[in-house]
């Protein structure tokens, strides 16, 4: 886990529905990422779900590069 992601619509999810929103590595799984939560904040994890984000395409100037 890297660190809590901090949204809009993640602080609506935690407060309607008791879900809360993380970052973490690419080649994490749901189970290890289930294992880490509940080891650092010490509660049961009901159900992982997780969603691969790319990088936005950026230009700087004349050359393309990749953020994020």
């Amino acid at each position: 886990m890297q660190r809590p992601l901090l949204t809009e619509k993640g602080t609506r999810l935690k407060e309607e529905g008791n879900q809360y929103l993380f970052r973490v590595a690419k080649r994490a799984n749901k189970i290890e990422i289930k294992h880490a939560i509940e080891a650092l904040f010490k509660v049961t994890v009901v159900e992982v779900r997780t969603l691969p984000v790319r990088g936005k395409a950026k230009r700087l100037g004349p050359f393309p590069g990749q953020a994020g």
